[in-house]
């Protein structure tokens, strides 16, 4: 059992190198990126730790550069998790020693997942190094259960399907949409596609723990396990397929 432990340690520094070079690269130089470039429209000489403007100013950028890294980074950390190695037939190298597929691809997700949470943290401790202290523990929480639904599902899409990147993204945009439409002001949505659009991602509740967690609230635990829920149960179904399904075809 130790022989088998240490042989799926053995893919950690392959599965970081993946993550850090191909998975988290962009979305952190385009924060960066952006980040310097907000920062520096700032008005000379301002206070960021005033109110106003300084407050009100961080805030947007926070909320601008914490919503573009932590959407993308979601996406391309899951993105083709699986269906890169089965498409292209590397999973015959990765798997000719004796490693369990569905261990190795659960330590590769809670790998990417852990890894996006400790990077964002670290990005808005940067934020806050040259402006003013920011809330990095909101910012991770929101990371977290970002990855947990948006991972979750792309996961379970990746174990069962190679067109996994754009059915993640069809089913965010629908999903958004949705609930867009069902909590917008004299709804008229029909009453079948209420029900339906209640089986969709619950985008709407992590937007509502975003806005509490940035706005200094308390956690809202009621949406967030909502949230932690539906992406748990897509990533146990895809231990699952996993589990049943040959990755050779």
């Amino acid at each position: 059992m130790t022989g088998h432990r240490g042989r799926l340690g053995a893919y950690l520094a392959f599965q970081a190198r993946d993550f850090l070079l191909l998975r988290a690269a962009l979305p952190t130089v385009l924060v960066l990126m952006f980040g310097w470039m907000m920062v520096k429209t700032a008005p000379g000489g301002i206070d960021w730790a005033a109110p106003v403007p300084g407050q009100r100013f961080l805030a947007e950028i926070v909320r601008v550069l914490s919503g573009m890294f932590i959407t993308l980074a979601a996406f391309l950390g899951v993105a083709r998790l699986v269906t890169d190695d089965r498409s292209n037939g590397y999973f015959r190298f990765l798997f000719s020693k004796p490693v369990s597929v569905v261990q190795f691809y659960g330590q590769q997700w809670l790998l990417t997942g852990a890894g996006l949470v400790v990077l964002a943290g670290g990005l808005a401790l940067l934020l806050g190094a040259v402006t003013a202290p920011v809330n990095v523990v909101a910012i991770m929480t929101v990371m977290g259960l970002t990855w947990m639904l948006v991972g979750g599902v792309g996961f379970a899409l990746s174990a069962a399907t190679n067109y996994d990147a754009a059915l993640l993204v069809i089913a965010y945009v629908v999903s958004s949409a949705l609930h867009a439409f069902k909590d917008a002001p004299g709804s008229t949505m029909a009453p079948w596609l209420q029900q339906l659009t209640r089986l969709t991602m619950p985008l709407h509740r992590l937007d509502y723990v975003r806005d509490e967690l940035y706005a200094g609230n308390p956690m809202p635990w009621g949406h967030a396990a909502i949230v932690a829920g539906y992406g748990a149960a897509f990533a146990v179904a895809a231990v699952v397929i996993l589990r049943r399904v040959s990755l050779s075809r």
